[in-house]
């Protein structure tokens, strides 16, 4: 009997073993796309780090399409600064005439963090309806959270081998909470436009431009890269983005701007 009852919980635990292999397998296939990561560093008489990464899968199940996607920019810095008062005045050196007291200041200049999903629905071959889900982190750019939920619809206005170029327009909610000042809370338009081309077989050209307007923030971030292939799944890449957040004013920060840009040199993989 206990033989019967053993034999009978591993054949079971091996039907339920195989059944979870099964679905992982369905939930994992057919995922494909890219993933960069770069990294820089400088020393003497100023220290500065950077690493930079980002994540991009595509899976498409019939007239649907998935997309994941993830980025990651960190970057701190160590300079020399003059001690100042409590007024913004130069303290001198009292052991040394002629000279000021100074400090070794390291402190983060980027920290951003985001990732989201967008599934597309293609009600036409070159129409689709879709919605995207995102959440971003960026401390030294005063947003401690930003969060979107946005539905609308798209079209591929050109699309070929050798590249293409789509349009999308949406609407929903965005909730921002900054490190400093009140949470920026409402209705908000959304705007995006890709483009690619591959000017040959080892270069290939990208621009994207991304917009929400309306409610008590306005976001636009316009990205640019080349890539150069140097093997079937490894390409070189230079990126360059300009970003522009409104109402985010940090008295705290007195480098405060409403732009950032960041230029990039990244490895790409193909996985």
């Amino acid at each position: 009997m206990k033989q019967f009852i053993l034999a009978s919980a591993i054949t079971l635990l091996s039907a339920t073993t195989v059944q979870a292999q099964d679905v992982v397998s369905s939930i994992t296939e057919g995922w494909s796309g890219t993933a960069t990561l770069g990294a820089t560093s400088a020393s003497g008489n100023s220290e500065a780090t950077s690493i930079s990464g980002a994540i991009r899968l595509g899976k498409t199940v019939g007239q649907w399409e998935h997309l994941v996607f993830g980025s990651i920019l960190f970057g701190e810095s160590t300079v020399i600064v003059d001690r100042r008062d409590a007024n913004g005045d130069v303290i001198a050196d009292p052991d040394n005439p002629g000279q000021n007291l100074r400090d070794i200041v390291t402190a983060d200049n980027s920290e951003r963090i985001a990732f989201g999903y967008q599934p597309k629905f293609y009600w036409r071959p070159n129409t689709y309806f879709f919605g995207i889900l995102d959440v971003e982190m960026d401390e030294p750019a005063n947003i401690d959270s930003s969060t979107r939920q946005i539905i609308g619809v798209g079209h591929k206005f050109w699309s070929t081998p050798q590249g293409y170029l789509s349009g999308e327009i949406g609407f929903g909610n965005k909730l921002l909470e900054p490190v400093v000042g009140d949470d920026l809370d409402g209705g908000i338009g959304y705007l995006g436009l890709n483009y690619l081309n591959r000017i040959n077989d080892n270069t290939t050209f990208n621009a994207d431009l991304k917009a929400d307007f309306g409610g008590d923030n306005t976001f636009t971030e316009l990205g640019l890269g080349l890539a150069f292939k140097v093997s079937e799944k490894m390409a070189l890449k230079i990126s360059h983005f300009t970003r522009n957040n409104t109402d985010l004013s940090n008295p705290d920060n007195p480098l405060d701007a409403d732009n950032d840009s960041v230029t990039t040199f990244n490895l790409v993989l193909d996985i």
